[in-house]
Formats: C-alpha cells, sequence, structure tokens
C-alpha cells in the first residue's frame, strides 16, 4: 500500500464512502479508503460534495451551447492530480487515487474517462510481475517472521502453490486426518469454494513442520474450524491481515527495494509466494503436473486427479528439495526410522508363531508314532495275508501319508506367513 505524505489519522470518511467501501473485498477496501481519505484531506466537501458539484455542472451543460459546455469534475481532478505532486506523492500513488475516485464515481453511476486528463505516466516495475525466489531468500523471510502463524501461512503457500484465497480458506478439517496418521508428504484435496474445482497438492515437510508447531497454540479444534485465524482471535484471518503482514515483513529484506515499497509494490506478496512455486519447479517438473498441483485444472491434467495418492505423492517427493528450507519429507522419514507394526499386526504375528510352533511338535511326534506303527503292522501281517491283501494295506497307507503331506504343506505356509511377519516387524 503506497506511503501516506500527509497525516491521514484524523479524516473520518462520511457514509457515502464507506458505502462505497463495503461493496470491496478488505483487502482492496483497506488501499481505497486511504485513497479516498487523501481526496477528503485535499478537498473538504468530500466524495459527497464532489459528487453534488457534479451533478450541478451536468445540469447547467442542458442549458448551454456544445461550446460553452464543460467536462464536470475534470478541474478537481486535474487540481488533485497537481496536489500529489505538491506533497510529494509518487505518480503510482497519484495513479492510485485517480483510479479509485473514478471507480467511486461509477458505483454512484457516474462515469469519468481519464482520456481527457493527464495521468503521470507509471513508473515501471522492473519485477512488478514475479520476484525470483532462491530458498536462502525464503527462508530469510520464514526467519523474519514474528508469529508462528505466519511462518506456517508463508510455507503453505510456498510448498503447496495454492492462492492466498485457498490458504485462508482452509479449514482444519482439510487436512486433520493427514496430520493425525502423520503423512509426508501431506495430501490437501479440495474443492475451491468460489468455483468448486477440484485441488490436489501437497504440504512437505517444513510446511507441515510449522503448522503442527502453530495448532499447538489453538488448543482444541473442531473440523470445521478455521485453519488460521487473526491474532489472538478466532475468527479467519482476511487476505487483507495477510497482505499487510507481508508487507510489514518485506521492510526487513535486504533484498526487496525500499523504493518499491514506498510505490505499492511488494515483491513478497502473497501471490509472489505462490508463483515462487512454479519458478522453483520450472524445467524440473512435467509443466501439467505444475498446473494441477496450483489448482489450474483442465481436461489435460484430469488424469492426475484419479492417481492413486502414494503414486501422487511420490512424484511431489521427487521434486521437493526445489521447495525445502530446512529438510524434505523423505529425509525426515529416514531420521524417523521405520514405523512401528500396529497392535493388531503384532498380535496377528505371535499367533502365527504359536501355531506354528505347535503344528511342528504335533508333527514330529506323529511321524515317530506312525513309523513305529507301521514296522509292527508289516511284520505281524507278514505271514498272515496275501500278497493282494498286503498290497491293498500299502495302498492305504500311502493314503495316509499324503494326509500328512498336505499337513507338512501347511505348516510351510504358515511359516512363510510368520516369516513375512517378522520381516514387517524388523
Amino acid at each position: 500500500m503506497p506511503k501516506s505524505k500527509v497525516d491521514l489519522s484524523g479524516i473520518r470518511l462520511e457514509d457515502i464512502a464507506r458505502r462505497f467501501l463495503n461493496s470491496k473485498k478488505p483487502s482492496t477496501g483497506v488501499s481505497y479508503e486511504k485513497c479516498l481519505k487523501r481526496f477528503e484531506y485535499f478537498y473538504s466537501a468530500g466524495l459527497k460534495g464532489f459528487i453534488e458539484e457534479i451533478e450541478e455542472e451536468m445540469k447547467r451543460n442542458q442549458g448551454r451551447s456544445l461550446a460553452k459546455r464543460v467536462r464536470p469534475g475534470e478541474d478537481t481532478i486535474r487540481k488533485f492530480i497537481a496536489w500529489h505532486k505538491e506533497v510529494s506523492y509518487s505518480n503510482n500513488s497519484t495513479r492510485q487515487s485517480i483510479a479509485t475516485l473514478q471507480n467511486a464515481l461509477k458505483f454512484y453511476g457516474i462515469t469519468m474517462h481519464s482520456d481527457f486528463i493527464e495521468l503521470p505516466p507509471a513508473r515501471p516495475m522492473r519485477e512488478n510481475d514475479k520476484h525470483q525466489w532462491t530458498l536462502e531468500q525464503m527462508k530469510q523471510l520464514v526467519d523474519i517472521a514474528e508469529y508462528i502463524r505466519d511462518k506456517a501461512f508463508i510455507m503453505i503457500c510456498f510448498q503447496s502453490g495454492l492462492s492466498i484465497g485457498d490458504v485462508v480458506d482452509l479449514d482444519y478439517r482439510d487436512m486433520k486426518r493427514g496430520l493425525e496418521e502423520g503423512k509426508l508428504p501431506l495430501l490437501l484435496h479440495l474443492y475451491r469454494k468460489k468455483t468448486g474445482v477440484e485441488i490436489k497438492t501437497f504440504l512437505g515437510r517444513d510446511a507441515i513442520s510449522y503448522l503442527r508447531e502453530y495448532l499447538k497454540t489453538r488448543g482444541t479444534l473442531k473440523g470445521d474450524d478455521p485453519l488460521f485465524t487473526m491474532l489472538g482471535s478466532r475468527r479467519r484471518v482476511t487476505e487483507g491481515a495477510i497482505q499487510r503482514m507481508l508487507r510489514n515483513y518485506a521492510k526487513k529484506l535486504d533484498f526487496i527495494l525500499e523504493e518499491d515499497l514506498e510505490n505499492g509494490y511488494n515483491p513478497a506478496r502473497p501471490h509472489s509466494l505462490r508463483s515462487a512455486f512454479r519458478s522453483r519447479l520450472t524445467g524440473k517438473m512435467n509443466d501439467s503436473l505444475i498446473e494441477f498441483f496450483m489448482g489450474k485444472l483442465v481436461e489435460d491434467k484430469k488424469t492426475y486427479i484419479n492417481m492413486p495418492e502414494d503414486e501422487l505423492a511420490e512424484l511431489y517427493s521427487n521434486y521437493e528439495h526445489l521447495l525445502a528450507i530446512e529438510k524434505t519429507s523423505r529425509e525426515e522419514l529416514e531420521e524417523q526410522g521405520p514405523s512401528p507394526l500396529p497392535e493388531e499386526a503384532m498380535t496377528l504375528i505371535k499367533n502365527l508363531e504359536t501355531t506354528v510352533s505347535t503344528l511342528s511338535q504335533k508333527n514330529t511326534k506323529l511321524e515317530k508314532k506312525f513309523d513305529q506303527f507301521y514296522s509292527h503292522i508289516r511284520r505281524w501281517f507278514k505271514d498272515r495275508m496275501s500278497e493282494d491283501e498286503i498290497a491293498e494295506m500299502d495302498r492305504v497307507l500311502d493314503e495316509i501319508d499324503e494326509i500328512d503331506l498336505q499337513e507338512l504343506e501347511e505348516q510351510e505356509r504358515l511359516t512363510r506367513l510368520m516369516k513375512k511377519g517378522n520381516q514387517f516387524r524388523q
């Protein structure tokens, strides 16, 4: 927001100006309010008096010849432009004030074009489109952030590619499950509130780390609670508050030009953080995948929507190092080591061990008894049975052997299961 060159603290806008401001988004309204206060400072009759002046001139024009007609309000506008120069406002600040005044007049049904007003030229911004963030600069921004909320907000914008509106609209439910399950990276599956566009993107380890620290300060949360709130309040944070927060931090960054900040430009604005996501990944990650993560979904990118979560997470993890200022999800998982098996799995493994051990013991005893029994039978009936009867007895005993082999195969199957269980446990 342009810096004030005059003291506007005592200016109180009238109802007609407030009505116009209330029609704007809060973030836009803050900038418009300052411009209208400048006009109020310059023109004592305020916006209402200016509209009345224009209406009077329009009435007078009806009784005048074409040669004597005036362009209502333009003389005052020219004097307002000259006043900006007198009090040392920049060209961009002057243009912003005139644009605000035109917008307010249009709200009340009065159109005033700039075609016949000599506006000062806009100062070209050499980086007005994007700031080319490095990881070191991003870390510096996070480090100078005064509140853990702000650190988390910055990293979520940077590592997800979401817009400021998308992040402001986040509820706790949007990541509750992923946080509870310890997902790294963490999937965000959203539907943009204004357009209904489906979004799938991820938070890397750094964003999750700062987010967890921030949520510790919030106490118990319900699913529909806003993820980010105004400081010291339970109300959802506004885009305007985030814009002001980042502007204040930008003043402390040695790589941000003071002249840019004075003329209404902030390289560290939220859109710049989103642009950093794209620029850091461009040339490395597939362009369609970058746009998919940013929520710019078109037909040829819808294939990613139905991709299994683990495969999509793997794709993101392959490039997370380009967005990490501390460590990646993979590095964090390696430090944590293997995750312990759930209690149900441990119980199943123990039961398998017991079953295999029992069957093994029974099988050994059965084998010994069967060998003894078979030896006795052969000796006993050798001299009392015909050859055909002995052959029939051997056939029956072979069938018993087959049953025994089936039991052994079952034992081997259980043994393999037990080995797999041990591998999981290790």
